[in-house]
């Protein structure tokens, strides 16, 4: 584990111009908001199951995934340059991005959730 993060070193420097805070909440709203949208569903809404969940997590994953290979392979330009990056990338800031990974997310569990079978209530428990 050790050597993984010497050699994480150059990504974590060439990533949001060798800051470390950005660096972190980066890649924190690239992989957190999918957790985030499944637990919060599967806690408010009781039609929420395991195929629903599932989706929309690897879905929450390969989107966040994307957005962070993105981010690594087009670095932000110096100030007398010329912005070329993608839009997603140069446009969108990752917070906000955040936020549209979470709704991504809720809705691709919601829609999966409500075309598969649903959990028998028997397992599911209220707070009634």
């Amino acid at each position: 584990m050790c050597v993984i993060s010497i050699l994480w070193i150059p990504i974590i420097q060439a990533a949001q111009g060798g800051r470390l805070f950005d660096y972190i909440q980066s890649i924190t709203s690239y992989l957190a908001p999918p957790i985030c949208a499944v637990f919060i569903l599967a806690v408010a809404w009781w039609r929420i199951n395991e195929q629903g969940a599932f989706w929309g997590l690897m879905c929450g994953l390969l989107v966040g995934l994307i957005r962070m290979i993105l981010d690594f392979v087009y670095l932000a330009p110096g100030c007398d340059e010329e912005d070329e990056r993608p839009s997603v990338v140069a446009d969108v800031h990752y917070l906000y991005f955040g936020i549209l990974l979470f709704g991504i997310t809720g809705i691709v569990t919601i829609v999966v959730s409500l075309m598969t079978q649903q959990i028998d209530k028997k397992f599911v428990s209220t707070f009634n």
